[in-house]
């Protein structure tokens, strides 16, 4: 069987398919939606990115001026509630102490035989105390011959300067066991170390080391129960060189 074939004439009777009908059938998008849709996808961003940035900034920036308050406050309180000693903590002299403020005539009340200032510190002292200046630091050693006018004792006394209060400090601890073990200790005026027994007393006030050793009318130990003896060492160290001569250089 065969299937006919439309002629020309009938191909022209078929209706064209109208292509403008097929385009307008086909449903469209509401412009609006997609104006809509793009609003809805930029605004995310700005309101993630743009606008709170400033913000952050700014509650950045406050939450670091409240942490560096709280340091300053603790610094202030920490160097507040430490009591400093008279000549501070600072290492650098402006000037090098000298004999006439440290021991002048009548120092104390005592009677002031001799009075050095000496860069080399380690004339001052004995063995292992040497080292322990020299590795602290130590920079200028003023000493004296003094006389105490009642019983005729005789003490040396001198200030150390070291080069910080730490140094000041561990000096001050190395002193102790020298002294104790006999491995190191202070001379006198003459270079002699302190005899066996001698009345020894010493104190760290801030980067300076005052110490004084008492002898007899003849240099010899001041052995006894004599209660004068601290108060020497008392009134030297803590009521004249601590709270007068190293209070004026604060």
């Amino acid at each position: 069987m065969r299937y006919a074939t439309p002629n020309r004439s009938a191909h022209r009777a078929t209706p064209a398919l109208d292509l403008m009908f097929l385009v307008r059938s086909l449903p469209r998008p509401s412009a609006g939606q997609h104006r809509q849709h793009t609003r809805t996808q930029a605004r995310p961003r700005r309101h993630a990115w743009r606008e709170p940035y400033p913000a952050q900034l700014l509650t950045r920036g406050l939450a670091a001026l409240i942490v560096l308050g709280i340091f300053l406050t603790s610094g202030f309180l920490i160097v507040a509630d430490d009591p400093q000693d008279p000549a501070g903590p600072s290492a650098a002299d402006r000037a090098p102490l000298t004999v006439p403020e440290t021991f002048p005539a009548g120092a104390a009340g005592y009677r002031v035989e001799r009075a050095v200032a000496e860069a080399d510190c380690r004339l001052a002292v004995t063995g292992d105390l040497r080292s322990a200046l020299s590795g602290y630091g130590c920079s200028q050693a003023v000493r004296a011959d003094l006389t105490v006018p009642d019983g005729g004792y005789r003490v040396t006394a001198g200030i150390l300067n070291l080069a910080d209060a730490q140094s000041a400090a561990a000096v001050a601890d190395r002193v102790r066991r020298l002294v104790e073990t006999g491995d190191g200790g202070f001379t006198s005026m003459a270079g002699a170390p302190t005899a066996a027994g001698t009345p020894i007393g010493w104190r760290a006030r801030g980067h300076y080391l005052i110490y004084c050793a008492i002898a007899g009318p003849g240099g010899e130990p001041a052995l006894g129960e004599d209660p004068r003896l601290p108060q020497i060492t008392a009134h030297l160290l803590d009521t004249y060189l601590s709270d007068q001569v190293l209070a004026r250089r604060a």
